[in-house]
């Protein structure tokens, strides 16, 4: 199992580089199943240049589902970021927020934010 960069993975979605789009698809298209472990830190990435260039919740969502569904990528915390995935599509959140309210386990793990949305949702996690 090897790390992937967000360039790779982009190059890959986008297919905006002709050289380098050519060589991410045949770099995933050649790998064994599982073996290209996306972080937490791409995906954050991924989101941030995809929603920066005009994509919306929906768009993005889509990308890392699609991410999700090929054969080739792990995501390194799957669960988390298909509850990432679902809060972006169905609340008015940044990642950073869905990210944080993702992770945050009421008793276990606990969030404290002066942000009235992300607490109103926490808050209905209890």
């Amino acid at each position: 199992m090897q790390l992937i960069d967000t360039n790779i993975i982009l190059r890959w979605l986008l297919g905006d580089h002709q050289e380098l789009s050519a060589k991410a698809e045949r770099l995933v298209k050649e790998a064994e199943p599982s073996t290209l472990l996306v972080s937490d830190v791409v995906v954050a990435e991924i989101v941030y240049v995809l929603r920066s260039t005009g994509r919306d919740r929906q768009q993005t969502s889509e990308a890392l589902l699609l991410l999700g569904r090929t054969e080739a990528f792990k995501y390194e915390n799957e669960e988390l970021v298909m509850q990432v995935i679902n809060l972006l599509v169905s609340t008015g959140l940044d990642f950073a927020d869905c990210y944080l309210l993702a992770r945050a386990h009421p008793g276990k793990l606990g969030l404290i934010t002066f942000d009235r949305s992300l607490e109103k949702l926490y808050s209905a996690k209890k």
